[in-house]
């Protein structure tokens, strides 16, 4: 065998390592999440990403701003920043208090959020910046505090179970980011109530 088959053979060799080991690799990435849930050791899931196919960011982005404008009171100070069809940054407040402790008496707060979305051809990125529940001072003034579930004895225990006091907030939290979530994905597909309200 010549030179030249070597080189050939090792050649061929290499590629096909090279293929093997890419498709390993991709094989053991991580899909992203597509709902969100609240655990001890990751709290709140940072972000969830959103197929939604056959619509190009551009149409994504402004599906986006006429969501914002048809569901926010104030939508020119809910929204804090934007790079048109690229991201939307916006504040929000929960309409209800769903942020509730459950001892001897039942407390609850509303939340504040920010909330930012990306865009790319056939999906968007929905992810929470900051969260905060309205409390009160030991005064008992009210105030905007970080809520937090990060490693919180709080709201779990060692073992990483909910504590039972917290079950209801922790599962109004994530619901209600999955349903604002939902909410936008049926007004860009027209099946919601604001979006429907277009078709005379």
């Amino acid at each position: 065998m010549n030179r030249k088959n070597y080189t050939f053979i090792g050649l061929l060799f290499l590629a096909f390592s090279n293929s093997l080991f890419s498709q390993e690799a991709t094989s053991t990435q991580t899909a992203p999440p597509k709902e969100f849930t609240i655990t001890k050791t990751q709290g709140l899931t940072n972000f969830i990403v959103v197929i939604c196919e056959g619509k190009s960011k551009e149409e994504l982005y402004k599906k986006t701003i006429e969501w914002i404008n048809k569901n926010y009171n104030k939508p020119s100070e809910v929204i804090k920043a934007q790079v048109e069809n690229d991201y939307i940054r916006f504040q929000g407040i929960s309409s209800e208090e769903i942020y509730c402790s459950n001892n001897i008496v039942k407390v609850c707060s509303n939340i504040k959020y920010d909330i930012e979305i990306s865009f790319k051809d056939g999906k968007y990125k929905f992810a929470v910046l900051g969260l905060e529940n309205n409390g009160k001072d030991l005064r008992g003034i009210p105030h905007w505090g970080e809520l937090n579930f990060i490693n919180s004895w709080t709201h779990f225990k060692k073992d990483g179970e909910v504590r039972k006091m917290y079950q209801d907030a922790i599962n109004s939290v994530s619901g209600y980011f999955n349903n604002l979530s939902k909410s936008l994905y049926d007004y860009i597909y027209n099946q919601n109530n604001a979006a429907k309200k277009d078709n005379w």
